[in-house]
């Protein structure tokens, strides 16, 4: 299902990553396995990037079905995964991008624009409004998952939550956060109705508007699992006295 030959070196198969150690790692490597196949048996192999520049030209070429990202510090770790057809060619993604909330919440990162801006270089007609509660609780290590995009011709094939489920887990064994996080445009809401809501809060009003310089005002809802909520979306029941 993986045609090495038409992808870029960095581009590695995440059925076979290393999940680390850790009492979670047989667990988790079993529902990573589990969402891996259900992917495969839809055409579509999931595969790793640790390339934020290949996911912006990603995003460019597709400019016609996908809003522009949002920024992210290019201080913070991060990662995307993409679902890869038999062509070669990525036709989903999700990225995750490690924030440290310690000092402050994620709330007030937005806020001063850290949380998407390297210190000092936020353009001068961006800003953040964020009224959200959860948001300003939000501390300790954060997951934030962005870049959520499916090409047209592979939407409704069942890609979208599965693959949100993988990058969940990819995150939570890499970073171990306390907190994974989205932001949700108004549109996708209803999107995360039903299955794919799983066991995270979404607020019902979107407490958080950002002026995205170059894009306009975008009206956010914030999204939030605990770790616990993403293990037993994971279907990780057994283990959660270990978290």
């Amino acid at each position: 299902m993986f045609p090495a030959r038409n992808v870029a070196p960095d581009y590695r198969l995440v059925e076979t990553l290393n999940l680390g150690v850790g009492p979670l790692v047989p667990a988790l490597g079993a529902a990573r396995d589990r969402l891996c196949a259900e992917l495969v048996a839809r055409g579509a192999t999931p595969i790793l990037c640790e390339s934020w520049p290949d996911m912006q030209a990603l995003n460019a070429r597709h400019r016609n079905s996908w809003f522009p990202l949002l920024p992210t510090p290019s201080s913070a770790p991060a990662f995307w995964l993409g679902l890869v057809d038999c062509e070669g060619e990525v036709v989903a993604t999700h990225a995750a991008v490690l924030l440290d909330c310690a000092a402050s919440s994620f709330g007030a990162r937005l806020a001063d624009l850290s949380a998407l801006h390297d210190p000092g270089s936020a353009p001068a007609d961006e800003w953040a409004f964020v009224a959200s509660e959860a948001a300003h609780d939000t501390r300790g290590a954060v997951a934030w998952i962005v870049a959520g995009w499916t090409r047209p011709d592979w939407r409704g094939a069942g890609l979208f939550h599965r693959l949100g489920e993988l990058v969940r887990l990819v995150a939570l064994a890499r970073w171990n956060p306390k907190w994974v996080v989205g932001l949700v445009d108004p549109e996708t809401v209803p999107v995360w109705s039903g299955r794919g809501g799983g066991r995270r809060r979404l607020e019902e009003r979107p407490g958080i508007l950002y002026h995205q310089s170059g894009v306009g005002r975008l009206p956010l809802h914030l999204m939030r699992w605990g770790r616990p909520a993403v293990l037993l979306d994971l279907e990780i029941i057994a283990h959660m006295s270990t978290v």
